[in-house]
């Protein structure tokens, strides 16, 4: 960017700033800032009471002095939509449980001086938490046996002493988990495929185990104590109990280490008695099987599954097991929708699913035969389902709102229960939002989200940004966020737009899985399109002063337009890649970008590999 232009950007967002906080004075309100959304009150998914009359959820609350969150537990009468705190620890309350009678709930915490998140119960109808166990990993999503004397969670640890969880097994595991905290050592060793998930190392030889409490007497027995690694690598725990009471479904992989073929993640059928048996629900797949949810009569188990190797934009497709035959049954077979969340209605005939639909995150129900698909919450993004006695209730939110506790009234319409953060943004002056749509690559119809900065006036000039998503497979939702912030990034006075373009999920199966092969290809056409788009249709853009900035594959891609295209004035690459050659000898390969994703291999058809690599083409750089 040249001096003179950086200076011109510099006085056109200086001026189109004033305008914006000249604009929330005169109502009032005022532009929202990064640093409001530290003081956004984040709701965790709900817990319904059995009898459907109640919810209990998680308030987190950040402090930026302390640079910490703390979380309570808050009750929500459904009827009334009023609220009562339940907890007020100075810890962090989470992943709340009722108990079959309803009198009580379970949770996680830090308090006091707990080393690791400890278990707890509280009486919903006062009185002090108890704390049931605490263990030297910590422990999480605890969930209450139907008979109300036994609580099934997880936690994990080190195999080779974790023993049966007495009291000098535990203190084995705790010495030596300090004795790694301490270790000045830095290098690690491996022979696994996969080492690495994210930010961690997955060499500390670390396993998850389902465990069983009896309430009473405190007393643990380990449900999977064959297992020696972690259920995924990104450590995440996902199982169901059956109603009544004899078995777990779980999810894991079942791909033994060193891992030297693609990871099969399957459903297992898990005995409560400790007897550690597996049965393997889901072995006619070899790919992936996860989120199971028992039937209330329990005699199937619903998972989601993506049957082909390369999965990468493949649909998450509805499936139920029979118990009795081990019978698989595809139920969203011809549905172009990828399920995220499922609930049951009392009598089991009914499903509620949560699902990405051209930028929005629906409620639907469904025949549990897998008819009779409806839509019957189709605004904004609703997630965390939870019923029961046939009330349904969800956190709904908006790019505007953050996440609140909503439900399904009488007549099958939302109603919000919860308003924690009502007072903090009466006090925002938030842009418009639109949702367009165009033609992009192909002819193909690409939606996109234009967010405006407050005191919008379309007789002036104001820059644009296009975000760029991430993934490459996810969607830009109407959701709020507490990281690229689409109003926080408006407010100093730019428009800026999220394109849903090609790759993007929630647009159908073929949309996503477009772009296999050639990451850069009809993405660069729909942006490119995208900003013709704009500049016809909001004349108040500045078309000389245009910026893109993304995360991930947004960072990619940056990248990827810096050597494919000259319209951009900036170009922001956060934590994304620029080299694939360097980043496949990291652990690109364990998120399963594999040959048919990237184009090609380091040592099979590389060729076609530095086609997709944005450093191919740093000779445009500029």
């Amino acid at each position: 960017m040249t001096a003179a232009l950086s200076t011109r950007l510099a006085l056109v967002l200086a001026l189109a700033a004033l305008a914006s906080l000249a604009t929330a004075a005169d109502s009032g309100k005022r532009p929202i800032t990064a640093q409001d959304l530290w003081a956004v009150k984040r709701v965790g998914a709900p817990a319904l009471s059995p009898d459907g009359r109640q919810a209990v959820v998680s308030v987190q609350e950040w402090s930026i002095e302390k640079n910490k969150p703390t979380a309570s537990l808050w009750l929500v009468d459904v009827a009334s939509a009023t609220t009562r705190r339940l907890t007020a620890a100075t810890g962090s309350d989470t992943a709340p449980a009722w108990s079959p009678d309803g009198s009580r709930v379970a949770f996680t915490s830090k308090r006091g001086e707990d080393e690791a998140a400890a278990l707890y119960v509280i009486p919903v109808g006062g009185g002090e938490a108890e704390k049931l166990v605490e263990l030297p990993m910590g422990l999480a999503a605890p969930a209450w046996l139907p008979d109300g004397r036994g609580i099934v969670f997880a936690t994990q640890v080190i195999p080779e002493l974790a023993g049966n969880f007495a009291k000098a097994d535990l203190a084995a595991m705790k010495k030596e988990a300090k004795r790694r905290k301490d270790s000045k050592m830095t290098a690690y060793v491996t022979e696994y495929r996969q080492y690495r998930w994210f930010d961690r190392n997955l060499t500390d030889n670390l396993a998850n185990r389902l465990l069983k409490i009896d309430v009473a007497s405190k007393a643990l027995t380990d449900l999977t104590p064959k297992y020696d690694r972690l259920f995924f690598p990104s450590g995440e725990v996902r199982f169901d109990i059956a109603p009544d009471g004899r078995h777990v479904a779980l999810a894991l992989n079942s791909t033994p280490p060193p891992y030297a073929t693609q990871p099969n993640q399957d459903i297992v059928l898990v005995p409560t008695d400790g007897s550690g048996a597996f049965t393997n629900l889901t072995a006619d797949n070899p790919y992936g099987d996860d989120y199971p949810r028992f039937a209330p009569d329990g005699r199937s188990v619903l998972y989601t599954r993506v049957a082909t190797a390369n999965s990468q934009g493949e649909l998450r497709r509805l499936w139920r097991v029979s118990l009795a035959d081990r019978k698989t049954t595809p139920l969203t077979a011809a549905i172009d929708l990828s399920i995220e969340d499922v609930a049951f209605s009392a009598d089991g005939r009914r499903l509620w699913l949560q699902a990405e639909d051209r930028g929005m995150v629906p409620v639907f129900a469904m025949d549990a035969d897998g008819g009779a698909l409806r839509k019957v919450v189709a605004s904004g993004s609703n997630t965390g389902l939870d019923s029961a006695n046939d009330q349904l209730v969800f956190l709904g939110e908006t790019s505007s709102r953050a996440p609140e506790l909503f439900a399904l009234d009488a007549a099958g319409k939302p109603r919000q229960l919860t308003r924690f953060n009502d007072d903090l943004f009466a006090g925002l002056d938030l842009g418009k939002v639109e949702s367009h749509e165009f033609q992009g690559a192909g002819g193909d119809t690409v939606q996109a989200w234009v967010i405006y900065p407050p005191g919008f006036d379309p007789k002036k000039k104001y820059p644009l940004v296009q975000l760029l998503h991430g993934g490459p497979h996810t969607m830009v939702r109407d959701a709020f966020s507490y990281r690229w912030n689409s109003h926080v990034l408006a407010s100093p006075g730019y428009i800026v737009t999220w394109v849903n373009r090609h790759g993007s999920t929630g647009f159908g199966e073929a949309f996503a899985r477009s772009i296999n092969g050639a990451w850069g290809d009809k993405p660069t056409e729909d942006i490119l399109k995208a900003n013709d788009y704009l500049f016809a249709t909001i004349p108040a853009i500045d078309r000389d002063n245009i910026a893109a900035a993304g995360a991930s594959y947004g960072g990619y891609f940056a990248t990827w337009l810096l050597g494919h295209t000259k319209v951009f004035k900036t170009l922001v690459n956060h934590a994304g890649v620029s080299d694939f050659m360097g980043q496949y000898g990291a652990d690109i390969t364990t998120y399963g970008f594999t040959k048919e994703v990237l184009g090609g291999t380091p040592w099979d058809s590389p060729e076609a590999m530095q086609r997709n690599n944005p450093v191919t083409y740093a000779a445009n750089f500029s």
